[in-house]
């Protein structure tokens, strides 16, 4: 009996396929990992563990990350049927806060064109509260000190070391409250006859390899 072309091809195109997915894959127990920290800590490490569940052994041609801040570590590059293995990424803060993404991508022989993109979640708690950050004149108000409120957070060792402003027209003056917790910056301006601006660069001393800065910001509008 002859077999028909059509029914030939799509038998052809299913080994195919099947030979595909039977050459081995990796099974990644977490790909998303996330995780709260504080300056202090300086650096997040995460292990991104993974089996090959397929039946031939797989080839890891590739792994990269998605800024310099962040390296990512593999032991070997080729995984046997059922074996196991691991990434580990670590993450230097580097003086960032807040909310971070970062990406590991990982490339395979079998799937160049597939990577998997392994993601990594990081808050960085900001140990300084400023409060207000912004503070305003109107023109033609009267000049009288306003003050801006410094609180540095309880796990934090360090201080503020000093707040300047840019602008010599707008005047301030760093006063602890609170021994290397609590501060007021009081800010002056000398007149508000005209509009003006200014940016308070706020130093302090921690973390001593990477020592943070902040900001406030004035107005006479």
């Amino acid at each position: 009996m002859r077999m028909q072309s059509g029914t030939l091809a799509l038998l052809s195109y299913t080994v195919v396929s099947l030979a595909g997915t039977a050459f081995g894959d990796l099974k990644w127990e977490k790909p998303e990992q996330s995780f709260n920290a504080t300056i202090n800590d300086q650096s997040i490490v995460a292990h991104y563990k993974f089996t090959n569940t397929g039946s031939e052994p797989v080839k890891i041609n590739d792994v990269k990350t998605s800024c310099g801040c962040t390296t990512a570590a593999l032991p070997k590059t080729e995984y046997a049927a059922g074996e196991s293995g691991e990434i580990e990424a670590k993450f230097q803060f580097g003086g960032r806060i807040g909310p971070q993404k970062k990406a590991i991508i990982v490339t395979t022989a079998h799937a160049p064109d597939k990577p998997t993109i392994l993601q990594l979640f990081v808050n960085i708690e900001d140990p300084i509260t400023i409060q207000p950050q912004f503070v305003v004149w109107h023109i033609d108000d009267r000049p009288n000190p306003k003050i801006i409120h410094i609180k540095v957070a309880d796990n934090v060792t360090g201080k503020i070391v000093s707040a300047t402003s840019d602008n010599p027209t707008i005047k301030t003056e760093l006063r602890e409250t609170k021994p290397a917790k609590e501060y007021n910056i009081e800010v002056t301006p000398t007149e508000v006859s005209q509009a003006t601006s200014a940016t308070i660069l706020i130093k302090t001393d921690f973390p001593v390899e990477n020592p943070q800065s902040r900001y406030g910001y004035v107005r006479v509008k």
